[in-house]
């Protein structure tokens, strides 16, 4: 693949540009071009393209691979799962694992991984996949809300107005929404509330994960402060930060020597960055500032949990 274009064989079906993942992503160029050049040769199919890292030009060798797939007509959908099952079993003869199948929406899709073995994982396998479908009626719409694509192959007789859609690269992040904002705003404190039951219960592992949620609500109120939409990748956080915004969090992460203490250092230093953040999303939106909830919360924490501090300042 690298910056090659594979197109062997005359016939269209057979025609597929392999250019997307940089040459030390074996594993990933391997399973585009099992499963692609099988896919392009179904009759149902009217075109393919790429998602996620793929599209957005920023793929590396632990990248998944997102693969988007138009069919003919409306009458094909119901009919994909059993057929990409059985195209997955075929490219891939060490076999593969499915973690989900689930519609959203529009878009019903499939997410896996391929089985790998040693010594060969490193180049062979072990890739996290994700294969969506749509009809032709949705197409508009799905590429709305799928930010960046990058075609891999596509019918002769698509329509026109569908070739041109799926020629064009597509936004690579989706611009913050209101109501979205509005919810992550209210969402922070919801972990917290729970936060004084774990802690004074000693349920460790429960207080790191409520401080989490409320972390990742964060994040994405400042990165929709930056302008935009993260996509839901789980490995992917620091390209949609600042530096300093990067710096600021990952000091939320710090340990001290009891766990208890851990948790309100971390919990404390969250609620500091939600004061810094949340009042410029709310002037940026004309939201309204959920002081009420957070008044209660801290109120909450203060009378339930040993060691809060009497008060939070600022800086």
């Amino acid at each position: 693949m690298g910056n090659a274009i594979l197109s062997a064989m005359s016939n269209n079906r057979r025609g597929l540009d392999l250019s997307s993942f940089p040459a030390e992503a074996g594993r990933q160029i391997e399973f585009v071009k099992l499963l692609g050049l099988r896919l392009i040769e179904q009759p149902w199919l009217a075109a393919l393209w790429l998602g996620g890292s793929g599209a957005q030009g920023n793929a590396d060798r632990w990248s998944s691979v997102d693969l988007h797939l138009l069919a003919t007509s409306p009458a094909e959908m119901s009919l994909l799962p059993g057929r990409l099952g059985l195209l997955l079993d075929e490219a891939l003869p060490a076999g593969w694992t499915s973690f989900r199948l689930q519609q959203t929406l529009h878009t019903p899709s499939l997410e896996g991984l391929t089985h790998a073995r040693l010594p060969d994982a490193a180049n062979r396998g072990a890739v996290y996949f994700r294969l969506l479908w749509i009809e032709p009626d949705e197409l508009a719409l799905h590429c709305t809300g799928h930010g960046a694509r990058r075609l891999l192959w596509m019918a002769d007789d698509l329509p026109a107005a569908q070739r041109a859609l799926l020629q064009t690269p597509g936004v690579p992040l989706q611009k913050a929404e209101a109501l979205a904002v509005q919810s992550a705003l209210i969402g922070f404190w919801q972990p917290l509330t729970h936060l004084p039951a774990a802690i004074n219960r000693q349920e460790h592992l429960a207080a790191v994960a409520l401080l989490q949620q409320a972390r990742t609500q964060l994040t994405d109120l400042v990165v929709a402060l930056n302008g935009a939409t993260r996509p839901p990748s789980p490995t992917r956080i620091n390209s949609y930060l600042g530096p300093a915004q990067q710096d600021a969090f990952e000091k939320t992460l710090g340990q001290s020597d009891s766990l208890g203490e851990s948790w309100i250092g971390q919990a404390v230093a969250l609620i500091v960055l939600y004061r810094w953040y949340a009042p410029q999303l709310v002037e940026i939106h004309n939201l309204p500032y959920p002081a009420a909830l957070e008044e209660t919360v801290l109120a909450l924490l203060s009378a339930e949990v040993s060691g809060w501090p009497a008060r939070i300042t600022t800086g």
